[in-house]
């Protein structure tokens, strides 16, 4: 009898683990979205105000962003000072690629804030940085909306197909 219920126990553990690790996923993808948002912000703000080279501007904002994302920056950084006839885009473009703890929606956003760094000119790269800053956004509040409707869904339903799963095995 005593087997039936810790088989119970662990069959409920499972359900109830894949459930919050779904829902962890998505959570995952705002923070990322987020920490790119805060990124973004940061090197606007010291492209309008202090007018410095973008290596000196990612080594600052290195200091303030979180983990990988401060990695991240340093290593982009770094290059940029070795540059070998890299662009900017080139540089920044590699340095995601490289980077096998972001998730895929992160690095597809990494990519298109670094297409923003293509435009001549400190106003034209800022207004660029603003629209897509408008479009992160509209994503987190998107992923924000669909986390809050499908995590009570996820996990009432790994629940139940725990649940469902002791009696079938019983």
């Amino acid at each position: 009898m005593w087997q039936k219920f810790i088989a119970g126990a662990c069959v409920m553990t499972g359900a109830l683990g894949f459930g919050w690790s779904l829902c962890g996923e998505m959570n995952s993808q705002i923070w990322h979205l987020k920490q790119q948002k805060q990124i973004l912000l940061y090197i606007a703000g010291e492209i309008t105000y202090l007018h410095r080279p973008m290596e000196e501007i990612f080594d600052m904002i290195s200091t303030k962003a979180e983990s990988p994302y401060d990695q991240f920056l340093r290593e982009v950084s770094k290059r940029m000072k070795e540059r070998n006839g890299k662009s900017l885009i080139a540089i920044w473009n590699e340095a995601v690629q490289d980077r096998a703890e972001f998730i895929q929606t992160g690095k597809d956003y990494l990519l298109k804030m670094g297409d923003c760094f293509a435009y001549e000119g400190e106003q034209l790269q800022v207004e660029a940085l603003g629209l897509f800053g408008t479009e992160l956004d509209s994503e987190i509040d998107r992923l924000t909306e669909k986390k809050n409707e499908n995590s009570r869904l996820i996990k009432a339903l790994s629940t139940l197909t725990g649940i469902l799963c002791i009696i079938l095995f019983l």
